[in-house]
């Protein structure tokens, strides 16, 4: 059985430290936000989208360095009015200096067969690929209209919502065309689990804002940015997703300061079992390696708890979370994190709470 990877990156250095960008590079975004449509009915509209996007526009504004953002949401959002957006302003200032981030949270569809395309204000299901955000030609118009020197593509459109038979499954990271160099493509979820409506944009905003700067040096790079995304995100049922050519130390935020994350759930209504949503795939070798503490323990799925003094390996197992424990400084600490795929996962302190990096590319069997 093939094992799913989460991060399909085909250029990611080794070295951790920032790539930092000149003082005179702009940081450009665009945020769309769709909670409403014209030709889709109430009961299959999202909740937080609208909201989400203005949080993640106000965090990349005021908190991440960002000189020039754009908000435009539900009745705005229209295809034409996105790519006139694209062709009119963001043409104008952006360069191959320059960082490119655009945000979209709403509905997608098509993904499940194969033929993935965002909705549009004015779309409606049965003509998406041309009244819609087709992917193909959307990817072409971003490189287009925005030829930054890196690009950052952040998508939420993978919802359980369905209309007539119809699921408005969006997009995943790794179902996007290939793009050029330098470009890094995140969505809230896997393409086959889908995403809950108001769990993401909060900690994506959380993240650019300062929450993901681990090494607090007052840049959040794309690696410190996955990494964040999928330990807070993988809790709730769902793993985050990141693909393209780009390398894991390039800055997707400046300028932040370290802050603690803050609560991303939007409603009281029951968090789903993580481990129900994940994967059905066997993890035959896991090695756990604690970077500071004691007491180090380790708890998958379906397995019994074992200690790490300060490294073990956890052999055979369902794919899920995994929960930890350690004394740190003289308290006692404990975390998740979520193990897809085998290979060495480096565990610490991390965002207030334990926590694991997962291998970059999954370990192959000798």
């Amino acid at each position: 059985m093939t094992i799913p990877l989460l991060i399909a990156a085909t250029a990611l250095a080794q070295d951790d430290k920032p790539t930092v960008p000149a003082a005179e590079a702009h940081f450009v975004a665009v945020v769309i936000g769709l909670s409403s449509y014209e030709n889709i009915p109430d009961p299959v509209e999202l909740d937080f989208a609208r909201s989400d996007a203005a949080v993640v526009e106000k965090a990349l504004r005021e908190r991440a360095g960002f000189d020039k953002t754009f908000l435009i949401a539900d009745g705005k959002a229209t295809k034409n009015g996105v790519r006139e957006l694209l062709r009119t302003e963001v043409a104008q200032l952006v360069g191959p200096n320059d960082l490119f981030l655009l945000y979209f949270v709403g509905h997608g569809i098509g993904a499940d067969l194969d033929q993935p395309a965002l909705l549009a204000y004015d779309s409606t299901v049965e003509t998406v690929h041309e009244d819609g955000f087709e992917l193909n030609a959307f990817a072409q118009d971003i490189a287009t209209f925005a030829q930054a020197g890196t690009t950052l593509i952040v998508t939420d459109a993978i919802h359980s919502n369905q209309l007539d038979g119809v699921y408005f499954f969006g997009p995943a990271a790794n179902q996007w065309p290939q793009m050029r160099p330098n470009t890094m493509i995140l969505s809230s979820s896997q393409a086959d689990s889908p995403a809950r409506d108001g769990a993401f944009g909060t900690v994506f905003a959380d993240a650019m804002a300062g929450a993901a700067d681990a090494n607090t040096d007052g840049f959040v790079t794309t690696r410190e940015l996955k990494d964040y995304l999928v330990g807070r995100v993988s809790t709730v049922g769902q793993i985050p997703v990141a693909a393209g050519d780009y390398k894991q130390n390039t800055v997707v935020a400046r300028d932040v300061a370290f802050t603690a994350p803050t609560d991303a759930s939007h409603t009281n209504a029951p968090i789903p079992d993580a481990n129900a949503t994940m994967p059905d795939t066997l993890v035959w070798s896991a090695k756990f390696v604690f970077r500071e503490g004691a007491s180090q323990t380790v708890e998958c799925r379906d397995q019994q708890i074992k200690s790490c003094a300060p490294s073990c390996y956890v052999r055979s197992f369902k794919s899920g979370i995994c929960n930890l424990s350690a004394v740190v400084d003289g308290a006692a600490m404990k975390g998740q994190v979520a193990v897809v795929y085998p290979g060495k996962y480096d565990c610490g302190l991390r965002y207030g709470s334990l926590t694991c990096r997962p291998p970059i590319e999954p370990a192959q069997k000798d």
